[in-house]
């Protein structure tokens, strides 16, 4: 008899948990996933926050000396999740823009877009930003034809070292920048 009990008993409770138990369990593993991945998106969004405030420090004018008279890039801050740029050269007392430029942190991540005249039907070709390491910020398109990947390293408040290629497996074509900061 104290058998039949016990084996009522373990039954009874194997039944409890397998109806009422494993339901919520399920309920709260769903709900445990759920509240991980919003976690993740909103520690996503605050590195993005914090990434992108690193990027702010392009604000300003950068030129670099060529041949052929300078060249740079002058950065605006529109607010707190979009910079504005242009990219331009300097011959004598012409400037010439030679493209327009956006940094955009977006909920899908950061982009750099680049808009150069007479080129892909004057639309401006997004990058996303990649990596980020020690004020290295690697921007990718790898659907681009050239360039696949520009890179801005911030070496000083006064000091830049940007230079764009075809990718990890074509630096072959790698053209470098090397700009002082003007204002």
């Amino acid at each position: 008899m104290y058998e039949k009990k016990q084996a009522l008993k373990f039954f009874s409770l194997g039944y409890l948990f397998q109806n009422l138990f494993q339901k919520d369990m399920k309920k709260y593993i769903i709900a445990s996933g759920i509240f991980m991945l919003m976690g993740s998106f909103i520690y996503q969004a605050k590195s993005d926050d914090k990434t992108f405030k690193q990027l702010q420090a392009l604000e300003g004018k950068w030129i670099m000396k060529t041949k052929k008279g300078f060249m740079g890039e002058e950065w605006v801050k529109v607010n707190e999740g979009n910079l504005q740029g242009k990219g331009f050269f300097v011959k004598g007392s012409d400037t010439v823009i030679t493209e327009r430029v956006s940094l955009k942190n977006t909920k899908e991540g950061i982009f750099y877009a680049s808009s150069v005249e007479d080129q892909n039907n004057n639309q401006p070709i997004p990058f996303r930003l990649t990596s980020s390491e020690k004020k290295v910020f690697v921007f990718e398109n790898p659907e681009h034809d050239f360039p696949k990947r520009i890179v801005y390293e911030l070496v000083s408040s006064d000091s830049l070292h940007a230079y764009i290629d075809g990718g990890v497996a074509a630096t072959e074509k790698r053209q470098h920048f090397y700009y002082h900061k003007v204002n």
